[in-house]
C-alpha cells in the first residue's frame, strides 16, 4: 500500500476531462461527514442538482494524504464493476489482474489523465452505480452542497432535471484534501448571435456599412437581406463522442422571404452541402450538422475543434407585407446543441437571438395655390445608384403588389422605401399649372443597434422645394408639394385688344398719308 497516494491521484486524474468524476471527500478520520461545495461557473444557471456515489470507502491519513483500507463503497456495486470492467474492450486488459477493491484501484491508478480510455472507465462506472447516494438541496444560489458521511472517493453527477437555456452538464472532480473541499463545476457551453448587413444603394463606406454584420438594418421592398447565424463550438467539445450542432431560425412569412443563398462556414471556411441538411418551412429553417465529428477535410481530417466559430450565411426578400416604421421585422434564431457527454439524445438549447429590418414611406400630397387638393398630376420616383452615378425609376411593384398607391388623385404614396438619395419628378402636371422643379432629397434613419429600436427618420432636401414631416412611428416622409396656375395672357376688351386696336390704326393712317404724298409726286411730274 506504499504507493496508494500515487495511485489516488491516478484515479482523480484519469477522470479530469468526463462528465462525471471521481472525487475524494475529505476528511481527517474516518465515519466523518465531510462537506463538497460546488461552485456554479459564470454563464450558468444558478442551481443545478448533484449526486454523489461512494466509489471507494477507507480511512484518510490527512498526514500522508492516501486512503487506506479501501473497500468498495456504498455507491456502486464492487463485484458487477470489476466484471464489467475486465470484460471491457477498451480497458479490460488493465483489469486483468484486478481480484477486489485495492486491486481495482490500483488499476485504475494506471490510466492516463485526459485519454480516451479515461471516458470509457467512467461509463463503465456509472452503469453500475447503486441507489446509495448523497445529494445537494436546491437552494437557488450558485453554490451547492453535498455532505458525505465517511471518507472515500466520490463519483459525483450533474442530474439537473432541467437546463435553462443554453446550459450544460457539468463535469467535475474533487483533489485530495484534508478538509472540506470546494470546487468549481468544469462545464461549458456552446454560444449563439445572429446578425444582419446594412448596405446603402446610393452611398459607399458609411459607418454602418463599415461596422458590418449588426442588429438592425434598413432595407426596400424587394431587396435580398443578407442575415448572418454564428455559433461557438463548446470548449469541452473534446469530452463528447457525437456532437449535435443545429441552427434554427424563425420569422413572419409575410414580411421575410425563404432563406437564399445558403452557406455553412466552420472558421470562415465554407462546408459542402454534404456536411449538413437544410429544411425548410413556412415561417423558419434549419440547418443542422448532426455531428460535428464526423466533418473531415480531404485528408480524413477532423475540422471542428473546441471554442472554433460556426457561422451560416443567407440571404431573405423584404416581401411587400413588411412592417413600415419603427416596429420592424423581427428574425430570431437559436442553436440546438448536445449538451451532455455521457448521453448523446440530451440537447440544449441557447437563448433567443434577433435582428430587425426597417423600411419606410414617402406620401406626397398635391394642392394648389389656396392649399386645396389637385388632382390631374402624377410623379415618379428615382434613385441614385452608387454603382453608376445615375438615378434609376423607383419600382411601383413588387410581386405583383402595388409599392406607389395613388388616392382620390392628389396624395401618392411610395412604400418600401430604404435610407438613400432620391428625386421626386413630376411626370404629369395638372392642366392650366407649371411644372414643378424636380426635388432631390435624402431619407435618412437613427437607429440604436443594441436596443434594435429606430429612433429618428428625415428627409434632408437638396435640391428643388420641398418640407418633409417625419413619423418614426409609421415610418413616413409627408411632403405637401403646391402647384401654380401658369403667367395670366390678354383677354378680349381689355386693355390689350385697345392698345392692338390704337396702333393698327396710327399704322393705316401713316399709310394714307404716304400714298397721298406719292400720288402727289406723279402729278407735278
Amino acid at each position: 500500500m506504499k504507493h496508494l497516494g500515487k495511485m489516488l491521484t491516478g484515479i482523480v486524474a484519469a477522470l479530469a476531462s468526463v462528465a462525471m468524476a471521481f472525487a475524494l471527500a475529505p476528511a481527517a478520520l474516518a465515519e466523518t461527514q465531510h462537506t463538497i461545495t460546488i461552485n456554479e461557473p459564470n454563464g450558468q444557471q444558478a442551481s443545478h442538482t448533484y449526486e454523489a456515489y461512494q466509489v471507494f470507502k477507507g480511512t484518510y491519513d490527512s498526514n500522508s494524504k492516501q486512503l487506506t483500507g479501501i473497500t468498495w463503497g456504498s455507491g456502486v456495486d464492487g463485484d458487477a464493476l470489476l466484471r464489467d470492467l475486465k470484460a471491457d474492450s477498451t480497458i479490460g486488459g488493465s483489469f486483468d489482474q484486478a481480484t477486489d477493491a485495492p486491486t481495482a484501484a490500483a488499476a485504475m491508478a494506471g490510466i492516463t489523465s485526459g485519454s480516451a480510455n479515461a471516458e470509457v472507465l467512467a461509463k463503465v462506472v456509472a452503469k453500475h452505480l447503486t441507489t446509495t447516494k448523497y445529494s445537494t438541496v436546491d437552494n437557488g444560489q450558485k453554490t451547492d452542497k453535498i455532505t458525505v458521511d465517511s471518507d472515500g472517493y466520490y463519483f459525483i453527477k450533474d442530474v439537473t432535471e432541467s437546463l435553462s437555456n443554453g446550459n450544460t452538464y457539468s463535469k467535475f472532480m474533487l483533489e485530495v484534501a484534508g478538509g472540506d473541499v470546494t470546487i468549481t463545476a468544469k462545464d461549458s457551453t456552446t454560444t449563439s448571435n445572429k446578425h444582419v448587413k446594412e448596405t446603402n444603394d446610393s452611398v459607399a463606406d458609411t459607418a454602418e456599412e463599415k461596422a458590418g454584420w449588426r442588429s438592425v438594418a434598413d432595407y426596400d421592398m424587394g431587396d435580398q437581406v443578407p442575415f448572418q447565424l454564428t455559433g461557438q463550438v463548446a470548449a469541452d467539445y473534446g469530452d463528447y463522442d457525437t456532437y449535435h450542432f443545429e441552427f434554427d431560425d424563425t420569422y413572419n412569412p409575410d414580411q421575410l422571404g425563404v432563406a437564399q443563398n445558403v452557406k455553412v462556414f466552420v472558421k470562415g471556411k465554407q462546408l459542402n452541402a454534404a456536411d449538413y441538411t437544410l429544411t425548410q418551412n413556412d415561417g423558419s429553417f434549419k440547418v443542422v450538422l448532426n455531428d460535428l465529428k464526423k466533418i473531415v477535410d480531404e485528408h480524413g481530417t477532423p475540422i471542428v475543434h473546441p471554442g472554433d466559430d460556426i457561422s451560416v450565411e443567407y440571404t431573405a426578400e423584404l416581401l411587400t407585407g413588411a412592417n413600415i416604421g419603427s416596429a420592424g421585422n423581427v428574425n430570431t434564431s437559436h442553436i440546438t446543441f448536445s449538451n451532455n457527454p455521457n448521453n448523446k439524445d440530451s440537447k440544449g438549447t441557447t437563448p433567443d437571438h434577433t435582428t430587425k429590418v426597417f423600411t419606410y414611406k414617402l406620401v406626397v400630397k398635391k394642392v394648389n395655390e389656396a392649399q386645396n387638393p389637385l388632382s390631374g398630376a402624377d410623379f415618379t420616383l428615382y434613385k441614385l445608384d452608387r454603382s453608376d452615378g445615375t438615378y434609376k425609376e423607383v419600382p411601383t411593384q413588387v410581386d405583383g403588389v402595388d409599392l406607389k398607391t395613388v388616392e382620390k388623385g392628389t396624395t401618392f404614396t411610395f412604400k418600401g422605401l430604404d435610407e438613400g438619395n432620391y428625386k421626386l419628378v413630376e411626370t404629369t402636371t395638372p392642366k392650366g399649372y407649371n411644372t414643378m422643379a424636380d426635388v432631390l432629397f435624402t431619407i435618412q434613419s437613427t437607429t440604436d443597434d443594441d436596443a434594435q429600436t429606430l429612433k429618428g427618420l428625415s428627409g434632408d432636401v437638396t435640391g428643388g422645394t420641398a418640407e418633409f414631416t417625419p413619423s418614426v412611428a409609421d415610418g413616413s416622409l409627408t411632403t405637401t408639394i403646391q402647384n401654380n396656375s401658369g403667367s395670366i395672357l390678354p383677354s378680349t376688351g381689355g386693355m390689350g385688344t385697345t392698345v392692338l386696336y390704337v396702333g393698327g390704326a396710327v399704322l393705316a393712317v401713316v399709310a394714307c398719308v404716304g400714298l397721298a404724298i406719292r400720288h402727289n409726286k406723279r402729278q407735278n411730274a
